[in-house]
């Protein structure tokens, strides 16, 4: 139990103050962030079937990443041991390539992209942005190279395909490599906008279809 005073309230120790409280309830609205996305960074899709690798740190020690064409290889520590582990999946080994935003308290939009699997231990970070640019053509981009579904990750936790998010067929547009220029203004889709109304302020269009939109 926890500790309380004798007027039977929670005693200050374990008072959350008012910050806490907020950045809470927005991690409840915005789904799970993942612990991997604490800061930016982004492998391009475009550099395979180059092998790129990268050390992150989550809730289970140390973990690397290696992708190429044919999936990756998760090489983890085990924390009792300290020995290696090894695993190898094939691109089929994964749902699809999952999008999600999220939004602090002070209103930053964070969104990442990730090869979404079953086991949590065993997704791959893609991206992580705060710059909203270009995220479509990198989603699009990977769930091509790997050939996959594209996923978006809801407020609930959910990963749903984008026909079960529009209910209806959708648009889909092509891949773009960055370093060849960027789309023009009219024929890029958005893939987040930001808007005044809404608990995140957002919206995900694709092909110029509305998928996703958060109102107060």
């Amino acid at each position: 139990m926890f500790p309380h005073n004798e007027a039977g309230k929670t005693s200050p120790e374990n008072r959350k103050t008012g910050s806490q409280e907020r950045q809470e309830r927005h991690e409840m609205n915005t789904g799970l962030k993942p612990v991997w996305a604490g800061r930016n960074m982004r492998l391009d899709p475009f550099r395979l079937p180059q092998v790129v690798s990268y050390a992150t740190r989550d809730d289970y020690g140390d973990v690397t990443f290696t992708i190429d064409h044919r999936g990756a290889v998760i090489r983890r520590v085990l924390e009792m041991s300290g020995l290696p582990a090894f695993i190898a999946l094939p691109a089929n080994a994964f749902r699809g390539v999952a999008a999600r935003a999220m939004e602090d308290p002070d209103g930053n939009v964070t969104v990442t992209l990730e090869l979404l699997h079953n086991d949590p231990m065993l997704s791959v970070p893609l991206l992580v942005a705060d710059d909203l640019e270009d995220v479509a053509a990198d989603w699009r981009a990977w769930a091509d190279a790997y050939r996959l579904p594209m996923l978006l990750i809801e407020s609930d936790g959910i990963a749903r395909t984008l026909e079960e998010s529009l209910g209806a067929a959708i648009k889909t547009f092509p891949a773009q490599d960055r370093r060849r220029g960027r789309l023009s203004t009219k024929r890029r889709p958005r893939f987040l906008a930001r808007r005044r109304a809404g608990a995140l302020g957002l919206r995900l269009v694709i092909g110029g279809q509305e998928i996703i939109s958060r109102d107060e």
